[in-house]
């Protein structure tokens, strides 16, 4: 009987696919801010996309086929706020290729705008038609955050690590002296 390898932890590899100019304005905040481990599309045809790890520099980006995406990855996050920048097809194309490779798909609206207007609403409806999960947050630190979850949450670096062990080690040391010093 074989048995599966088992992980100290997991880390789910994430793909995330800004939905439009607000969505690229999202990427970038989060590239800024301490998001990690994720890769981003940066151009996206119908049936092919470009994309980069978020702290890559620019010009560093492979072309891969949406389908080739989709096996990539675990979990395919689409980002925006402004809804009639959605791209219908393209969303269909994505979720397509999520569901033809067992990929979550989901959706993060940050302080979603226009949804009330006749394209807004047509996004918003395609949205719901063809992500297994759309949530919509206030701010983009949350957003951060749920990404930072699905992911499976944020990892230390081996210098972290390190520290983090001589300072329970020194503590450890100074308390068993401490002790019979009395």
């Amino acid at each position: 009987m074989t048995s599966a390898p088992k992980r100290l932890s997991y880390q789910a590899r994430i793909l995330v696919v800004p939905l439009g100019a607000s969505g690229h304005s999202l990427v970038e905040a989060m590239a800024a801010g301490s998001l990690t481990n994720i890769r981003i599309v940066t151009d996206a045809g119908q049936s092919a996309a470009s994309v980069r790890d978020i702290h890559d520099a620019a010009g560093n980006e492979i072309t891969e086929t949406v389908a080739d995406l989709a096996a990539s990855a675990d979990m395919m996050i689409l980002l925006g706020s402004d809804l009639p920048q959605v791209p219908a097809e393209f969303v269909a194309t994505v979720a397509g290729a999520a569901r033809a490779n067992g990929v979550l798909l989901a959706g993060v609206l940050v302080d979603q705008r226009n949804w009330e207007d006749d394209e807004g609403a047509d996004a918003m409806a395609v949205l719901r038609r063809e992500l297994d999960m759309l949530v919509s947050v206030r701010e983009v630190g949350l957003a951060m955050a749920f990404i930072d979850v699905l992911k499976g949450g944020r990892r230390k670096s081996e210098a972290d690590l390190a520290a983090t062990e001589a300072s329970a080690a020194t503590a450890s040391t100074e308390e068993s002296t401490g002790r019979g010093a009395s």
